[in-house]
């Protein structure tokens, strides 16, 4: 199961000394951007006082960067006001892959730690993860047209455990939790043997942005 860690605003900070950056080229953490907050337009990123991200626009992903493993300050500004909007402390572990999520405003980050599936490597399938970062989506059941449930009452910054699948072409439904009102399709979701995907759920489900899901795959070793 992908496990998500949600840090609230203002951030609470750990008990430790977060570490700056370093240079050094032992194993390191795998970690990558994503901005899921509609509330928001581009944004600047810095960890550790260090700008890594100059203009990241809404709904956008980064490439994963990898850092040493340790506690990190990041703190998230508005490129055209300079505002700085969040910041939270957390700690990278080496050898783990992450996607971090900026939720919103008045929300925070949503750490997905990406766990690396052994299963699609033996099996040749394709593993998927749903995760749930639109802040007014009501709790939702996710269906295959095909297959039918997957998931039942996924709630805002929630994931699901992890879903095998034999490759080919899928078409996924949300529904509103216990009825058969569908709040969004997802046609044509193109699953390769032996990959990990990521669907990330985000936007409004009421107003605009409006609601999406953005397919990505996930770093495999």
């Amino acid at each position: 199961m992908q496990q998500v860690f949600y840090h609230d605003f203002p951030y609470r900070p750990f008990a430790d000394a977060y570490e700056h950056l370093q240079s050094s080229t032992s194993s390191k953490a795998f970690i990558r951007l994503f901005h899921a907050a509609p509330d928001l337009s581009e944004l600047a990123v810095y960890v550790n006082q260090k700008q890594v991200v100059t203009e990241l626009p809404y709904s956008h992903l980064t490439t994963y960067m990898e850092w040493d493993e340790g506690i990190y300050e990041v703190a998230v500004f508005k490129v055209a006001t300079k505002e700085r909007v969040l910041h939270s402390r957390m700690r990278f572990k080496t050898g783990e892959t992450y996607t971090l999520c900026i939720t919103g405003a008045h929300a925070g980050f949503a750490l997905l730690t990406e766990q690396q599936d052994t299963a699609i490597k033996q099996e040749d399938l394709s593993a998927l993860t749903f995760v749930q970062l639109s802040p007014d989506l009501p709790s939702i059941d996710i269906y295959e047209r095909d297959q039918g449930i997957l998931s039942k009452e996924l709630g805002y910054v929630n994931g699901t455990h992890i879903h095998h699948f034999s490759p080919n072409k899928y078409h996924f439904e949300l529904k509103a939790a216990g009825t058969q009102s569908v709040l969004l399709d997802i046609p044509k979701v193109h699953l390769q043997p032996k990959r990990a995907y990521l669907i990330l759920l985000h936007g409004f489900a009421n107003g605009e942005p409006e609601l999406m899901a953005k397919v990505v795959l996930s770093r495999q070793l």
